[in-house]
């Protein structure tokens, strides 16, 4: 949400600010000098990456704008759960559980317990799982940091083409302007899709990944506690230093919502 709205503030502040000044916004379309910034900067991009790396940026482009920050106090609720039904009956007893788990993460760390891993080795797999988030992760929100990079350089050089064409064609001096307004559009549009575009969408995938390692770290020390056979109200201090002390709320608040969930 907050992505639609950035973008749609700043393109609306530049509509508005050439309104203003008496300009018209229809001198601020160009299709060519667009597609100019807009390939060019896929297209160099590109080339500093494998094929396989960029597969998922679409995917990832379309999550800046929908996904979802992750919400550590539900992950905090679920350890609780199981450090508990862990004291009371044994780790055995989380297998039932785990059927309708949806975090693929906390399930596989549960799984391990249950198998009877020892926690070194619980830790081990654990960190190899986020060490693959990583690795999936970085390509994609580098890919569209490059372009980034790239879009003004490309806005560059459609001026410099521009410029060229216009210089070439002095004969006709009642083009020169039009030349002229063409060639500087395309830096406008490099400068635009930059810092409007790719930049912003590079952030916010930047702060998704943020959340969700931290959410996973949360999640895996929380998963060691209950192997450990902490306490549901060790459980919940422990995780609960994770996140803001506004969002904490203590072991007796999380068990009267949790028994008001099951009532």
């Amino acid at each position: 949400m907050t992505t639609y709205l950035g973008i749609i503030i700043a393109i609306l502040a530049i509509v508005v600010a050439t309104v203003m000044d008496g300009n018209s916004f229809g001198a601020l379309i160009g299709p060519s000098s667009l597609l100019l910034v807009v390939l060019g900067s896929v297209g160099v991009s590109l080339s500093g990456f494998q094929l396989a790396d960029i597969k998922p940026v679409p995917k990832g482009i379309i999550i800046s704008f929908t996904g979802k920050e992750p919400d550590p106090g539900e992950a905090i609720d679920r350890l609780m759960k199981f450090a508990e039904i862990a004291r009371k009956e044994g780790v055995l007893a989380l297998e039932e559980q785990l059927e309708d788990l949806d975090d693929p993460f906390m399930k596989l760390g549960l799984q391990q317990i249950v198998d009877g891993v020892d926690g070194d080795a619980v830790r081990e797999v654990l960190e190899i799982e986020l060490a693959a988030l990583e690795e999936r992760h970085a390509p994609v929100i580098g890919y569209v940091k490059t372009m980034g990079s790239y879009a003004p350089t490309m806005g560059m050089v459609g001026t410099v083409v521009g410029l060229i064409n216009m210089l070439g064609n002095l004969s006709d001096p009642a083009q020169l302007g039009l030349g002229m307004s063409v060639a500087l559009l395309t830096t406008l549009y490099g400068v635009i899709f930059a810092n409007l575009v790719f930049l912003p969408i590079a952030s916010k995938l930047q702060r998704l990944h943020d959340l969700e390692m931290a959410q996973k770290e949360l999640v895996m020390d929380g998963i060691l506690a209950v192997q450990g056979g902490a306490s549901p109200r060790m459980v919940v201090e422990r995780l609960e230093a994770y996140i803001n002390p506004d969002q904490r709320v203590g072991h007796q608040e999380r068990s009267k919502r949790a028994s008001g969930k099951a009532a």
